[in-house]
């Protein structure tokens, strides 16, 4: 019995760090569209997200269609974020960028089968221009709560 308590003990302590630890950095996303001059496919879940708190930094590694093109990365500081939207109000708010590309929407069946998954970026460049990334995730939320707690810009969620 005290063999097992010991052994329970230790796997326990072994566990907690690394479960309190906040997630920052995300790799299985999708670029859907936005401002970024990139060719996607729709099939390509293989941008990075990463949320660096030191150096306050917000890195978006895109990876292009091609496996011969370099990735596309975007380097945003926190204070550069204008707004953070999710669900159909992401691609309602990336779309009013001007310049924005967004991909056709898939109809809806009756109004089930809407995607809720999407994350919208809206920030300045650092020439002063808008910039949208609309991102597409089963990790949205996750995302959502860590950016906004960087930037301190609220979520909106209304379509």
């Amino acid at each position: 019995m005290r063999r097992a308590i010991t052994w329970f003990v230790v796997v326990t302590a072994l566990c907690t760090p690394s479960s309190s630890a906040e997630r920052r950095s995300w790799n299985r996303i999708r670029y859907a569209g936005g401002t970024i001059p990139v060719k996607t496919s729709p099939y390509d879940w293989n941008t990075t997200l990463t949320v660096s708190v030191n150096p306050n930094m917000i890195v978006l590694e895109i990876a292009p269609v091609s496996v011969f093109q370099t990735k596309q990365i975007v380097r945003m500081k926190p204070s550069q974020v204008t707004s953070l939207s999710a669900g159909p109000a992401a691609w309602r708010r990336v779309g009013e960028v001007s310049g924005a590309q967004l991909p056709a929407k898939s109809p809806a069946l009756f109004g089930l089968l809407k995607d809720f998954g999407f994350l919208g970026i809206v920030y300045q460049t650092d020439d002063g221009k808008s910039a949208a990334i609309l991102l597409d995730s089963y990790f949205s939320w996750q995302m959502l709560r860590v950016l906004k707690a960087v930037t301190g810009k609220e979520i909106e969620e209304s379509p």
